[in-house]
């Protein structure tokens, strides 16, 4: 949106410099009203422009927060799935200690 500012400046800069130039010569009043007619077609293409970019940075911004929303969704699954995973690893440790108990139980039994 800040990149219009300057755009608009230059243009009601040029509006102005015209008019000035015009208004310094001999103008008739039809060529002061055709400027002035001019000039405010410009500005109404102007304000139009401002509208568009503040939809534009409005969609842009809502855009940015479902990204975030998105983002901070994945961040938690992921951290769901480590704890998960931290489980399944504790459990699968579990497993194997007991395996190992129940195989020198065994060995100990046919030992006798």
């Amino acid at each position: 949106m800040s990149r219009l500012h300057p755009v608009r400046a230059s243009l009601l800069a040029s509006l102005l410099g015209a008019s000035l130039l015009v208004l310094g010569g001999c103008a008739s009043s039809g060529d002061v009203d055709k400027l002035r007619a001019d000039v405010t077609r410009a500005q109404q293409t102007a304000d139009q422009a401002m509208k568009a970019a503040a939809a534009a940075q409005a969609t842009a911004d809502q855009a940015n927060q479902k990204a975030d929303k998105a983002m901070a969704a994945t961040t938690e699954a992921t951290q769901k799935a480590d704890q998960a995973n931290q489980t399944a690893n504790q459990a699968n440790q579990t497993a194997n200690d007991a395996n190992q108990r129940l195989d020198r139980m065994f060995k100990k039994t046919m030992m006798k």
